[in-house]
């Protein structure tokens, strides 16, 4: 018996992603896998930490962790590999995630820096680009690395950051264009030939639930949504797939702090 663990859009919420992790357990069972499905960046205050981590531990556990891509770490690549894309860095409120990474001291340098490029910016842009080069060469590259990573299969399911083509099920590999893995809108709900587990799309729009916050909403049939709005409720959602039973579980934070399992449903398998 072996289990895969699946959480996505952490957007630089490290504590909470690190809570959320102490649930995985990728020692006791070789064959146990934890999927990142996307959006590590953007909204909280560390992405540049959270990056680190799961870059730390797709290394530590190269054939357990799976990395994929989503639409905030594709834009980021996009502005960083484009002299005129500046769309990621212009949704970048108060600079918070480019802030990320940098060390206190090293801000101060770029923030004054910029304060006399704030007539250019595309000048701005580039001196961005070439001071975290400059920190984060590695990481760059390793991220780079994840641009064509769309999605995670196994015989019954599909895990990506948004979304597959489900018209022609059967083609949904070659159907599916590479911007509608990480940017599909709105959420599709349904049967589907496989199960599909997604993130982009928080539970509680899909769910149009309030109570979903923070949590795993499955739709009842092929459906799986797990971002969990982490910014605004502080929790990244764990989905836990058992592959010798097909049943999928998540976790409840409790009021002292704990986490309390729960069955979202049982998927028997054919024969």
């Amino acid at each position: 018996m072996s289990t895969i663990y699946s959480i996505s859009d952490i957007h630089g919420c490290y504590e909470a992603m690190l809570d959320t992790l102490n649930l995985v357990d990728l020692e006791s069972d070789k064959n146990n896998k934890l999927l990142f499905l996307g959006d590590y960046i953007s909204r909280g205050k560390n992405s540049c930490k959270v990056l680190y981590h799961i870059k730390n531990l797709e290394e530590k556990y190269p054939d357990q962790v799976v990395v994929l891509i989503g639409n905030h770490e594709q834009m980021f690549l996009d502005w960083y590999c484009n002299e005129q894309e500046f769309l990621w860095l212009s949704q970048d409120q108060q600079l918070v995630t480019t802030k990320s990474f940098f060390k206190a001291e090293q801000w101060d340098y770029v923030f004054r820096e910029l304060l006399h490029l704030k007539r250019s910016t595309v000048r701005m842009s580039s001196f961005i680009k070439a001071e975290i080069k400059k920190e984060h060469p590695e990481l760059l590259q390793w991220l780079f690395s994840k641009r064509k990573e769309f999605y995670y299969e196994t015989e019954p399911q599909i895990y990506v950051h948004a979304g597959v083509y489900e018209a022609e099920p059967e083609l949904w590999k070659h159907a599916t264009e590479p911007y509608e893995f990480i940017w599909k809108y709105p959420a599709e709900t349904g049967s589907f030939y496989k199960d599909i587990i997604a993130g982009h799309i928080s539970t509680v729009e899909v769910s149009n639930d309030n109570s979903y916050l923070g949590k795993v909403f499955w739709d009842g049939q092929s459906h799986f949504f797990i971002d969990g709005e982490t910014v605004e409720s502080n929790i990244v959602p764990l989905l836990k797939f058992d592959t010798c039973t097909g049943g999928y579980s998540s976790y409840e934070k409790q009021m002292d702090g704990s986490w309390m399992e729960y069955s979202i449903t049982k998927r028997l398998f054919k024969d």
